[in-house]
């Protein structure tokens, strides 16, 4: 009996720590926390001070980045609320650009789709680089972009963009793209020596490939530093600076692959990629998107993440939402690439309020901070669902491999509560 619990407590930690950590591959270490209260803190008028419709919400004209979290990737409701708020922010604070944790490249052909060109708003999902994207929710998405984008002019026109590093081929392709049109013969010579970097190899590569592609990506970015004035002439000057940051994208995923700590380097890179596009955007506040474990102010899975990075940058100019539910229905990856329905139940203080709303309810934790009750749960340590792009079916059963213990206030400005959710539609491969 000794020896099977010690298993027991061995898988739990494992998967885990898998799951917390987002789209990413690596395992992260995950910190003990105290057990939430039993007795409920809520009030007779629990749902005084939260709104059941986000189309109204807005942020200070202070804040440069609002970051909105997912609790599960393959949850319908978390991806069509990050459509949701990023329209409300749209209309009420003149957002121009919705980020992603997706490909930086493969996010290039998104903007691309939904600024006029060819092919279809599936195709375009299909490009985030997740399997998990492919769904109708985000698809419906993208084509409300490109809609948008039909009347609206150059200035106001909307821009999708991915924040990830773990992808290659769609960064070579652009990137060679440019470079073909200004020197073909330096761009003959990097597609040889990046030819082992792609997406189907990235997982299988060694680490004197890696070094050697990671030396020869920052000798490239030297050069094309050195010959941007001739590159621009020709492809462009936007053009430069995003092939740019594609070689750069390259360059961050070889460090993230050869680092001790996959998801902090992965989160550093994550945030880097926001403060370019605070760089070279427009000045409008940025909408980013991701797993709750990436956009939180502060860590819940023991690594520094990219919310808890900005949250350091920009203080009050970083708004942070999360996202819970009660009963999670969603679409779970198995190591084949399927996909299969999966349900997670998880109470805490926050979701049993969510039975009475009409379907969510959003809580800006400032706008609640004088009331007692609010205070107390926002204030005490919740039990969140936090799930990855999978999880084992062995695993269902053990609430740690798929919930974290957090103190909401601590974590995030507000936060976005359902009762129940539901699986993603998805679409073809």
């Amino acid at each position: 009996m000794k020896f099977r619990n010690a298993i027991l407590r061995y898988f739990t930690m494992i998967f885990s720590l898998i799951l917390i950590a987002g789209c990413g591959t690596a395992p992260t270490e995950v910190t003990e926390t105290e057990n939430v209260a039993e007795e409920s803190v809520t009030s007779d008028n629990a749902l005084a001070g939260t709104e059941s419709d986000i189309s109204g919400f807005s942020v200070s004209p202070d804040v440069k980045v609002v970051g909105l979290g997912e609790a599960s990737h393959g949850v319908a409701e978390y991806q069509v609320m990050k459509a949701e708020v990023f329209k409300a922010l749209v209309n009420n604070n003149g957002c121009h650009t919705f980020i992603i944790e997706g490909d930086f490249g493969g996010c290039l052909k998104v903007d691309q789709y939904i600024n006029g060109g060819n092919g279809t708003a599936e195709e375009a999902a299909g490009e985030i680089g997740f399997g998990i994207y492919r769904t109708q929710e985000m698809t419906d998405l993208i084509e409300w972009m490109r809609s948008y984008n039909e009347s609206a002019s150059p200035e106001e026109a909307l821009h999708f963009y991915g924040m990830d590093v773990q992808r290659f081929d769609n960064n070579k392709e652009f990137l060679f793209s440019v470079l073909e049109k200004s020197d073909p013969g330096l761009c003959e010579e990097y597609k040889t020596a990046f030819s082992e970097l792609t997406d189907e190899q990235r997982n299988s590569l060694d680490k004197d490939t890696i070094e050697k592609a990671e030396e020869k990506l920052a000798e490239l970015i030297d050069t094309m530093d050195a010959m941007e004035k001739d590159i621009a002439d020709v492809a462009g000057q936007l053009n430069f600076i995003f092939a740019r940051e594609c070689a750069n994208t390259m360059y961050a995923y070889c460090d993230v692959l050869t680092s001790s700590n996959y998801n902090d380097t992965r989160d550093r890179y994550m945030y880097e990629k926001v403060d370019w596009f605070m760089q070279h955007g427009d000045g409008s506040v940025l909408f980013i998107n991701g797993h709750n474990g990436h956009i939180g102010r502060s860590s819940i899975a023991g690594y520094n993440c990219l919310g808890e990075l900005l949250a350091e940058e920009l203080g009050d100019g970083y708004y942070s939402i999360g996202t819970d539910a009660q009963e999670t229905e969603f679409n779970s990856q198995m190591d084949s690439g399927e996909f299969e329905v999966l349900t997670v139940s998880n109470s805490n203080d926050l979701n049993a309020l969510a039975e009475g709303s009409e379907n969510y309810y959003f809580v800006d934790f400032a706008g609640v901070g004088s009331d007692d009750s609010w205070d107390r749960i926002l204030g005490s340590k919740q039990s969140v669902v936090t799930l990855n792009v999978g999880l084992p079916k062995m695993m269902l059963n053990i609430k740690t491999s798929y919930t974290v213990k957090i103190v909401p206030k601590d974590t995030y400005d507000g936060m976005i509560v359902f009762y129940d959710v539901n699986p993603t539609t998805l679409l073809g491969k």
